[in-house]
């Protein structure tokens, strides 16, 4: 009985090793990937179009090797040393395919790769900085500066050599508007050209709107001790600058906090009527433009 069980046994085992080489020796076929890398790439030279990032490689070769190339991640390395300016026709070399010789290529997809060539520029540029959006009643962008002011573009010759400036854009909405507003833009550029950096510093500095307009300024006596003075006006014309509230209140008869004719009326005068000049003070973001005349009638009193 224990004879009959080895000469099963081995029998069983002459049967798996006949079924192993069988089909060890069959062959079969697959499509396997492979990333594509430059190699010995020419100084001064830029690839503008036609470089893929993988081919398609079909083999040939026993079933169980076959089956095992997934399991590997393959390279091709793309000899791309004589390269010129210009279009360039690069065939896929078989030999240069990382499989053994258990292997047989059968078909490269695609076989070979035409590549458009330029010099490579690069350019010192100034950076054009725009914004879009809205803003609230009243209020206007005031300035728009990126850090750094200059960028450095590196490309194909025939794209960066035209090139004059870069320009940022950024597209936003403020309902409620900060004095400076900051942050980083990326600059998009054609394809084929790259920026150093690739993002600038963007600040927006945000303002009341202003306008042009005459109003009435009050007039302000400054008189040394034991001098009774007053003034014949109680108020001067005067063009200034200002943000769009103020200037509607002072339309609506209301004087502009801060701003005023300022009269210095010297000691010793003696009594009567004085042309004395005036000097217009104005808060901070109200701007003086012009004023008309120079002087107002001031009487000093016993």
């Amino acid at each position: 009985m224990l004879k009959n069980w080895k000469d099963i046994g081995i029998a069983l085992a002459l049967a798996i090793l006949t079924w192993y080489l069988l089909t060890g020796r069959e062959k079969v076929e697959a499509w396997v990937d492979m990333s594509v890398e430059m190699s010995n790439a020419p100084e001064g030279l830029i690839i503008r179009k036609g470089l893929i990032s993988k081919i398609e490689v079909r083999v040939r070769g026993p079933k169980g090797l076959v089956r095992s190339l997934d399991r590997r991640k393959w390279t091709y390395s793309l000899d791309v040393s004589h390269l010129k300016v210009g279009e360039n026709l690069v065939d896929i070399d078989r030999e240069r395919i990382p499989l053994s010789m258990a292997y047989e290529v059968v078909e490269v997809k695609p076989s070979r790769l035409i590549l458009s060539v330029d010099r490579l520029a690069k350019k010192e540029l100034p950076v054009a900085a725009e914004w879009r959006g809205t803003l609230p009643r009243d209020f206007r962008l005031l300035e728009i500066k990126t850090v750094p002011e200059l960028v450095e573009v590196r490309g194909a010759e025939r794209l960066v050599k035209p090139m004059t400036q870069v320009r940022v854009l950024l597209q936003n909405d403020f309902e409620d508007p900060p004095a400076i507003w900051t942050d980083d833009v990326p600059i998009k550029l054609a394809d084929g050209v790259e920026a150093n950096p690739g993002q600038v510093k963007m600040t927006l500095r945000f303002g009341p709107e202003v306008k042009t307009m005459w109003v009435g300024v009050p007039v302000r006596l400054s008189t040394t001790l034991g001098t009774t003075a007053q003034t014949s006006v109680k108020n001067v014309r005067v063009q200034v600058e200002a943000p769009l509230p103020l200037l509607r209140e002072a339309q609506a008869g209301h004087d502009i906090p801060g701003l005023v004719a300022l009269v210095k009326v010297p000691g010793g005068l003696k009594p009567g009527r004085h042309a004395l000049p005036y000097e217009v003070e104005a808060p901070a973001g109200v701007r003086v433009v012009s004023t008309k005349g120079e002087s107002v009638t001031v009487v000093i009193r016993k």
